[in-house]
């Protein structure tokens, strides 16, 4: 009578371990042949300069060979420091990697696992939402979440954004189950993309706060401690060298912002005009924070997903490939159209998965400056999506619509 779960069970595991497998297997042979993985070449040269060298991860050893990786030769001009700008205590989970002597495979498995976060991204966030889509939407959202030309992008260039991603979708769906302690221990973790995730960091602490969710705030301090702690433990002189560092890749980095923009456009006003933008959503952002403070956690969600879509026009440097996390906000968009047109649910989801799949290509296949021409689309359509379902969340009576339910 167990005999045909247990089959079942090994044809599941055994079609996981071979689509894994082919993962890896493009991706390897992507990596040989396209190159990429910019950013874990970063990692992976870091970790193999502390692990073999005694040396700084956040010096020049490290960087020359990150350069010499990246671009074939170290120190030419016009090349960027390349400098590993993540905490010590967040690069110590690299260094399993930094184990693996041939970059490519280290590459491909980094990049595998990547992928494989961003599929358990999206099921996290099915989860929170109490949203179980059909197999076509389901797979819709799969598929743009990993092709789409932002998630392509971070995946490609091995970025860790797709981490922080996952931490905080793992936050939202720990304090959906009421699991605050573990939401404050993964808050600490997805600490190294501050400029990406800080402000729903801080978000979701203020509004633990209010909400007098303590649980939350001490894990989330003593882990941090901890993490810290250790970290000095085993390189007790890593933060000024890693300060410095993050300094070095602001200054000479090629990172985007509304006021960087509009000046290359606009010389004489564009920067001004940048600014008064990014101050624009500064407002509009500490106003929904305000609204949500003591509010329910329906409200909490929807807050922290524009808080998510909003922050890369808040002025911080930032880059495209950043986005691969805005596919938390867009779920959450597209789980309340899927509530409100039953019907045609199918139809409309896909067609618009599809139709943003097509535009934000075409526009990186045939922009001039492709990390410019991406650098508004995505957020700018997320905020607009997520007011528009405004109404639907926080305004309707619980039992009339709920974005959660199955």
């Amino acid at each position: 009578m167990n005999k045909q779960p247990t089959v079942v069970y090994f044809a599941i595991v055994a079609l996981t371990l071979a689509a894994v497998g082919g993962w890896y297997w493009a991706n390897y042979h992507f990596v040989s042949n396209e190159g990429g993985g910019s950013d874990f070449a970063v990692y992976w040269n870091s970790g193999r300069t502390v692990l073999y060298d005694n040396a700084t991860p956040y010096g020049e050893l490290a960087s020359s060979r990150s350069q010499n990786t990246i671009f074939g030769i170290a120190g030419r001009e016009g090349n960027p420091p390349t400098l590993l700008d993540i905490p010590f205590h967040i690069e110590v989970f690299v260094l399993p990697f930094a184990l693996i002597q041939n970059f490519r495979v280290a590459s491909a498995i980094w990049m595998t696992l990547l992928e494989i976060f961003i599929v358990t991204t999206v099921f996290i966030c099915l989860r929170f939402l109490r949203w179980v889509p059909n197999p076509l939407i389901g797979s819709a959202i799969i598929l743009f979440s990993i092709f789409s030309v932002y998630g392509l992008w971070a995946v490609i260039s091995g970025n860790a954004v797709i981490i922080s991603g996952l931490l905080i979708a793992g936050v939202l769906l720990a304090l959906r189950e009421d699991l605050d302690e573990l939401a404050g221990i993964l808050l600490a973790l997805a600490t190294f993309k501050f400029f990406t995730v800080g402000f729903v960091m801080f978000f979701i602490i203020i509004w633990a706060a209010f909400r007098r969710r303590k649980r939350l705030i001490l894990p989330f301090a003593m882990t941090l401690v901890i993490l810290i702690a250790v970290s000095f433990f085993f390189f007790p002189n890593w933060f000024l060298p890693y300060a410095r560092a993050v300094l070095a890749n602001l200054k000479f980095g090629e990172w985007l912002s509304p006021a960087k923009i509009f000046q290359d456009e606009l010389p004489f006003i564009g920067e001004k005009l940048g600014w008064i933008l990014s101050g624009f959503f500064a407002i509009v952002l500490l106003a929904e924070w305000w609204l949500a403070m003591k509010k329910d956690y329906r409200r909490m969600l929807w807050t922290a997903a524009l808080t998510l879509a909003i922050t890369p026009l808040l002025g911080l440097p930032t880059y495209p490939q950043n986005y691969a996390v805005l596919i938390i906000p867009l779920i959450v968009a597209l789980s309340v159209m899927s509530n409100r047109w039953p019907s045609s649910r199918t139809i409309i989801i896909d067609g618009l998965l599809v139709f943003l799949f097509v535009v934000f290509w075409a526009i990186a296949l045939f922009a001039t400056d492709v990390k410019t021409a991406l650098f508004f689309p995505l957020p700018v359509f997320v905020i607009l999506m997520l007011y528009w379902i405004k109404w639907w969340v926080v305004s309707q009576p619980l039992d009339s619509i709920d974005m959660m339910r199955s």
